[in-house]
């Protein structure tokens, strides 16, 4: 069954999130940003923190979740990694709970999507509810686990290079592929 071409992202997020922007404080920003690469998102902020809702727009299906952005001296404090100052509800969950297993699966309909965002506010409550007050002293440890995580995968990315592609330069590299020496 292809998806229902006709969701009005906006006033879900509005339905299902309204307890979180009155409880929290958020101030819901009343339009959806499109990347230009499938996915709309619409934000809502308090100080240094950003509520991202995502919709990823498929041929067949819709794809729902919502992050966290820090910023500011709120983000700076979460954590020394810049890049990790953002990070999904799902992520969050997980490095609180490992136990914790996503509900994310595509929607097709309004209801669908509506149901995906409600288990969103859900696990956004659970695990996020400190944060979202303005408490960040559970971020680092998750930021600093996905860091570590991520610079073991790289390590391992690059342990099962050749050594010789190990220490080519960028030039070498370059001429190795367009056969100049």
């Amino acid at each position: 069954m292809p998806k229902d071409p006709n969701i009005d992202f906006l006033s879900i997020i509005k339905e299902v999130f309204s307890s979180v922007f009155n409880d929290y404080g958020f101030v819901l920003n009343d339009k959806a940003g499109w990347d230009g690469r499938g996915e709309n998102t619409i934000t809502a902020s308090k100080g240094d923190i950003d509520i991202n809702f995502y919709i990823g727009i498929s041929q067949l299906f819709y794809y729902c979740s919502a992050g966290i952005k820090l910023s500011g001296e709120i983000g700076e404090r979460a954590t020394a990694h810049a890049k990790y100052r953002s990070m999904g509800i799902s992520a969050i969950a997980k490095g609180m709970d490992p136990n914790y297993k996503s509900n994310n699966r595509g929607a097709q309909t309004a209801e669908e999507v509506k149901k995906a965002f409600e288990e969103e506010r859900d696990d956004m409550i659970k695990y996020c509810k400190n944060i979202l007050l303005g408490d960040v002293s559970s971020w680092s440890p998750i930021a600093n686990q996905l860091a570590d995580d991520w610079n073991k995968k790289q390590n391992s990315v690059n342990n099962k290079q050749k050594p010789e592609e190990k220490s080519d330069s960028v030039m070498a590299k370059l001429s190795k592929l367009f056969g100049k020496k």
